[in-house]
Parts: structure tokens; sequence; C-alpha cells
């Protein structure tokens, strides 16, 4: 029984057996956890592609859409064309181009300088191109040959090459006289260039017979191009003349917290490794030797109990304790990718909301049943009026792209608005402002003060026997600490009927007022948008004046 228990292993042997053992399921584990990890990432960025692409094509979609429409009008029932026949002379020639140009340049705000018009009448050999060229002047001899050769041929949309160089073509023939529309497909596929689609990348478009006309790049090869993914975009599903093959990189914008995790898994199978290691020294220079010298001493008699000599259960606790700090660290790495896509997508989901914002379909088809009216009525006048303050109102919103507008224009904005409203509601609407010249310039977010004037407009009821009074003034304050001219304060009041007080009580709390009916929606972004734009730089204050009116404090760093 003694030579029995002089054989037994030491606990050390075992403890080096269950590292190795232990080695094992973190390896699976490892496997599993990366391959479920890489496929929902994969998932998530195809999805995240996918949405990207498809708004990119129904944008696209209405932009041709639209100009076939302003193409085939023009052409037909444009009567500035008339002036394109034998009876003509050139300076009637000459003044119908310039009328025509001035036809596109107006159709350009609202689809883009990039689309490229040109015209061309066979009777007398005149051609001239409606637009602004985008291209040398070989790629326009080119074109100028193509659409010659395509007199009483009619195109819709289709992918053609000019040169070296890939277009997309729409041409109309009406009597002799050809227009046509030409961009090049690096401007139609520009929007999507602010996707990251990895180093090697690349967008493809197709024609209907599935011939590649124009690609970015050459598109990921070798090795890498197991990390990249293919989708495609079938151009009949949405309309477009063309087929889209994007090839992006297979994790996308998640890819550094993938190679993050799978660093951190590689660290705790190294440290399993290690800890073997250090487990198998100790037992070669400190329990090996203690096992010798305890053979020394197994036939002494007071030497009964070997356990002293054998190494405890702590360093497995400590190996348990690393795997738990791991899980935590993994269980935070997951919460933060969580965290930190919630919080983009929030923000997309507050954009978009802001840009559809802009557009009210309801207000548009408004105006124009009011011009129909005044035209059914014979007020040539004001329908007249009425269409020049409504094409001006939509303009600036079609041509606001940017984060900031100098206040005049928006304070020009406004009062196509009340114009608007003072045209179709039966109440008029007083409207003043104070703005001192050296204010006019200044820079301020785009449709912010309408927000403000629309809400007047909808909720404010003035006295009776009084009409609604709006007035907006707008100063520069001087620093309390450096005295420079840095704060702009703008002041929005009227004589309505003023807040509520649970929503003023809302507002200087910074909560949120939307109510279940939608109503004070535009205020809350706008306060939203001041601190996207801002941070914590800018000071909204919402109260009752004396006559118990609204009124908005605004005050926000001077910008030129």
């Amino acid at each position: 029984m003694k030579n029995k228990g002089r054989t037994r292993s030491y606990p050390v042997v075992q403890m080096l057996t269950k590292t190795l053992y232990l080695a094992i399921p973190v390896v699976i584990l490892f496997v599993v956890v990366s391959w479920f990890s890489f496929s929902e990432i994969r998932k998530q960025n195809n999805l995240a592609l996918k949405s990207s692409v498809n708004i990119y094509q129904n944008e696209l979609e209405h932009k041709l859409s639209a100009i076939e429409h302003f193409v085939q009008w023009t052409v037909v029932h444009d009567p500035i064309l008339d002036a394109f026949d034998e009876a003509g002379h050139m300076g009637d020639f000459r003044d119908a181009s310039n009328e025509l140009r001035l036809r596109v340049s107006d159709m350009q705000y609202s689809t883009g300088s990039e689309y490229m018009y040109f015209f061309y009448w066979d009777e007398k050999d005149i051609f001239f191109n409606a637009s602004d060229l985008k291209v040398n002047y070989e790629t326009y001899k080119k074109i100028k040959e193509r659409i010659k050769s395509d007199v009483g041929t009619n195109y819709t949309w289709e992918p053609c090459m000019i040169g070296d160089n890939a277009f997309l073509y729409y041409s109309i023939t009406y009597e002799h006289r050809i227009f046509s529309c030409v961009v090049s497909m690096e401007d139609i596929l520009s929007p999507l260039s602010s996707i990251n689609l990895g180093e090697q990348g690349s967008i493809q478009a197709l024609s209907a017979d599935g011939d590649v006309f124009y690609r970015t790049s050459e598109g990921p090869g070798g090795f890498r191009g197991n990390f990249y993914n293919r989708l495609i975009f079938p151009g009949d599903e949405a309309d477009l003349p063309f087929t889209l093959a994007i090839d992006s990189l297979a994790l996308g914008n998640y890819g550094r917290l993938f190679f993050l995790q799978f660093i951190v898994f590689l660290a705790a199978l190294m440290l399993c490794f290690i800890m073997g290691g250090y487990v198998l020294v100790s037992y070669r220079k400190v329990i090996l030797p203690i096992k010798i010298f305890s053979k020394s001493l197994s036939e002494m008699d007071s030497l009964k109990d070997t356990e002293g000599l054998i190494l405890t259960d702590s360093r497995v606790q400590e190996l348990n304790q690393i795997n738990d700090q791991f899980k935590n660290l993994i269980h935070e790495i997951t919460r933060l990718r969580i965290d930190v896509y919630e919080a983009e997508l929030d923000n997309n989901k507050f954009m978009i909301h802001f840009l559809q914002q802009q557009i009210k379909p309801h207000f548009y088809l408004n105006c124009l049943t009011t011009i129909d009216s005044m035209v059914s009525l014979g007020d040539m006048d004001a329908a007249k009026k009425m269409l020049m303050f409504t094409s001006r109102y939509f303009r600036y919103l079609f041509q606001v792209n940017n984060n900031f507008v100098p206040l005049i224009n928006e304070l020009a904005h406004v009062e196509d608005y009340l114009s608007i409203q003072n045209m179709r509601l039966s109440r008029p609407t007083q409207y003043e402002t104070d703005l001192p010249k050296d204010c006019n310039q200044l820079s301020i977010p785009p449709l912010l003060l309408i927000t403000f004037v629309e809400n007047s407009v909808k909720h404010a009821t003035p006295p009776e026997g009084e009409s609604l009074k709006i007035s907006i003034s707008a100063k520069k304050l001087l620093d309390a600490e450096d005295g420079a001219g840095d704060i702009l304060e703008i002041v929005i009041s009227d004589n309505g009927q003023g807040f509520d007080p649970q929503i003023l009580n809302k507002i200087k709390n910074g909560e949120d007022i939307i109510s279940d009916d939608g109503s004070h929606i535009g205020i809350t972004n706008c306060i939203r948008r001041l601190s996207l734009l801002y941070n914590n730089s800018f000071e909204l204050i919402a109260d009752n004046t004396e006559e118990h009116g609204a009124r908005i404090t605004l005050r926000i760093p001077v910008k030129v």
C-alpha cells in the first residue's frame, strides 16, 4: 500500500493535464463565437449597404423620371421651340436657345448640374448645348455626332459608351427637333462613393444584357477577395436602366471590432498555454525536487500526510477568474457595439425625419389647390403672385443642402411662407423684422426660424378683433468674458395665447415635448439639430410675453 502511494502522481501533473484539456474548449469556443460574430457582422453590414443603395436607387429613379417628363414636355409642348422653323431668323433662334437654357437651369436646381442637355434641329443643322458642359471638347464632339445620328429615333434611358467614357443617354425627336440628356456614369454613381466598401471595394454597372460597361475599380482579387461580398441590385426592380453589382468588405465598418474580438480570444488561448508552461516549469523546478526529498522521508512513520507538499487548486481558481474577466470583456465589447449601432441608427432616423419635414406634401397640394382656385375665378394677378411665392418657397427647400445659410436668406424664406399663408387663409398675418445690416450674412442652420413661425401660424390665436402678429429681431451680443461679438441672439414672438405651462416646463427641463398627435415635433427636432451642430454652445429660451404671446429667444455662436 505504501509503494502504491509513492507511485501516485502529484496534483501538479493533474493541473497540467487539466490545463491542456481546458485549451480544447477554449479553442472550440473561439471558433464558434468567431464564426457567429463574423456571420452576424456580415449580415448587419449587408443590410446597411442594401438600405443605402435602395435609398439611392429610389432617388435616382425619381430624378430620371422627372428628366424624362421635362424633355418630353419641352420638345413637344414648349412654345419656345416653335421659333425653330423655316420662317424663323437667327435672332429668333438665339433668343429661343437662351430661353431654353434658362428652363434647363431651373430644372437642374432639383435634379443636379451633372445632367447635360443638348438640342439639335436637323433642317438647318443647328446644334447647341442647353446646359453647362461637364466633358472635354473631344467628348463633346462625339456626343454631338451621336445625337445627330439619332434624328428620327426616340431613346429611353440607356447606357452607352461615347469615346472611352460611359454615359446614360436619353433622347426625344419631334418635328425635326431632337432634345437629349446625357450624364456620365461617374457622376451617376458619385453618391455611393461615401459608402465604405473597403480598400478593394468596387461598384459595377451592368447593362440589360449583363455586360459591365462601367466600374469604379478593378475590384477585389487574390486571397483578399475571400473577405469581400458581392451584392446585386437589379435595375428592373428599381425601374433603372442598369444593374448594380457591388463588391464590399464583408465586415465593413465593424471589422475592427471583429479583429479586436479575435485578438482577445487569441490572448485567452495563449494565456492558457502560458499557464500550462508555468505549471510545468513549477513542477520541474520546485515540486520535483520536493518529491525527491519526500521519498527519502517516506519510510519515517512521523510523515504520514504529504498533503502539505502538494499544490492546492488555487491556480485553477485564478484561471477561472481570468475566464470570468474575459467573458465580462466580451460582454462589454458586445454592449459597446450595440450602443454605437443604436446611437448611429437613432441619429440617421432623426436626419431622415428632418429631411422628410422639409417637404410637406399636404402644404404643397394646398398651394396648388389655391392657385387652381384663383385661376378658375379669373384672378390671374393673385395666381401669379401665389405661384411666385410658392416657387421661391420650394426652390429654397431644394437648394438647402448645407448645415448653415445666411440669416437674410432664412428670413426671406419665412416671408415667402407668410405671403403664401396670407393668400391662402382668410386670417391675415402681420409680419415685421428688426435685422441690423451687420447680421445679414451671419450663418444659421437652414429651416430653423420657419419651424417657430409655422408653430405660431398653426397654434397661436390672437385676441378677438386682432390679426396675428409675428415679429423677428436679431442682434449681436458681446461675450462678457473677452468682449468679442460672438453671440447671435434671435427673438421670435407673436400675440397669441402663449405656450402652455406644461410645454414651457418641459422645454426648460430638456424633456421631449412631442404629443401623441405629433404636434411640437418641429421644436423638438430643432433642439436636437442645435445640439448636434453646437453641442452645449447654444441657448433656447421659451416663455410668454406680458401680453400672453409666445416668445422664443435663441442664442447661438456667430458664424460668418
